[in-house]
């Protein structure tokens, strides 16, 4: 299939109700129109409207102009309050550097050794590092789009710790600094909430998602996640809903299985999944108990595959995740990329519509059951 053909069938599948109205249905086990899926992320999206990242970052006119672009094209409407991965460290006091057509990264890490802890405060969103001017954002868009909700995304404890102490020495302590890592843990979880605390208090309260690469099986081991990441996990979680009473989702890039289980427990909403874990596994090991979210390949399908590509993979996630009994979203594995093509967010969106049409929780959606029943007659 070629763009044109796509754009020109896709107007066969129109969306018949609202974000709201599909979300709202579903979860109550209606049939819906199509399934839910997630897209972009709002800062990436800016080179597709002919920005470079740094334009982007610096001019709320852009911000807002890309949203806007966003929500006609693709039917954007989050107004995101992100941290990303590092801002709790530049706050803290890290040194970032902001490449103009690049992802941000660490340049001087605040903590190289652990005596600067006993002095460190619990960042303040309302003075420290890039947090005030995110809130100032995050206030613009909401008067500029109203009608936009409001989510937020934060790091897990581990990976906070990672923006205020190097990756390698935290992998380090870990095994040779215990007692002084599980204090850094603490304060990288009260830091977050701070975050949390003062976004709902702005804007009322709003979903959180967690994503915590440097909790995954591909880094550490599952006695090691026991001692330094469930427990912290499990305060931020606990924190997050005392906050906002909204259980969060949580996303852990790579290998996860071995602790699919022991992180539903702790009370998410959403199990996020990695391309490079089997959601059909997921579906059956614990979607009883949570929303499963995943999870197509970001990089090989979405960036760099071909549109036949990207639908293909839609219609496999889509058939082998639909059914979960406690619900599936369309998602890719791990952000999607900068530099996507945009033909290939119109195949996803496209094939998301197709094979996703009449979707209930606990079934396999219409769309994809009917695509075989078409195949198996010819």
């Amino acid at each position: 299939m070629n763009y044109e053909e796509l754009l020109k069938d896709m107007e066969n599948y129109k969306d018949t109700m609202t974000d709201e109205e599909r979300l709202t249905a579903y979860f109550k086990g209606e049939e819906v129109d199509r399934i839910p899926f997630n897209l972009m992320e709002l800062e990436n999206s800016a080179p597709l409207y002919g920005y470079t990242v740094g334009e982007f970052r610096r001019d709320i006119n852009v911000q807002c102009e890309v949203m806007g672009k966003l929500g006609e094209e693709f039917g954007y409407k989050t107004i995101p309050a992100n941290l990303g991965l590092k801002a709790i460290g530049e706050a803290a006091g890290s040194i970032l550097e902001y490449p103009e057509e690049g992802i941000d990264f660490i340049k001087e890490y605040i903590l190289d050794n652990y005596e600067k802890l006993d002095s460190m405060k619990i960042v303040d969103p309302y003075k420290d590092g890039s947090l005030p001017a995110t809130l100032k954002r995050v206030k613009c868009m909401k008067e500029r789009f109203p009608q936009n909700e409001v989510s937020i995304e934060i790091a897990g404890p581990l990976t906070t710790a990672s923006a205020v102490r190097k990756p390698e020495l935290i992998l380090r302590d870990i095994i040779k600094n215990k007692e002084r890592l599980h204090q850094l843990l603490n304060y990288s979880v009260k830091s977050t909430l701070a975050w949390v605390d003062a976004v709902c208090k702005e804007f009322g309260p709003s979903e959180v998602t967690i994503c915590d690469p440097v909790a995954s099986m591909s880094l550490i081991n599952i006695k090691q996640f026991d001692e330094f990441s469930k427990p912290y996990l499990k305060n931020l979680i606990d924190g997050i809903v005392e906050i906002s009473g909204i259980p969060p989702v949580v996303h852990i890039c790579g290998k996860s299985k071995a602790i699919w289980k022991p992180i539903v427990d702790l009370g998410v909403s959403t199990w996020s999944i990695d391309n490079c874990e089997d959601i059909e596994e997921a579906k059956d090991l614990i979607g009883d108990y949570v929303t499963i979210a995943g999870n197509i390949p970001p990089v090989e399908i979405m960036k760099y595959g071909n549109i036949d590509d990207v639908v293909e993979s839609v219609k496999e996630c889509i058939k082998n995740g639909s059914d979960s009994p406690k619900g599936y979203i369309l998602w890719s594995g791990c952000e999607i990329p900068m530099g996507t093509p945009k033909e290939n967010l119109y195949a996803y969106i496209y094939a998301a519509k197709k094979y996703g049409r009449g979707a209930q929780i606990g079934k396999i959606c219409k769309g994809v059951l009917e695509e075989v029943d078409n195949v198996s007659t010819i």
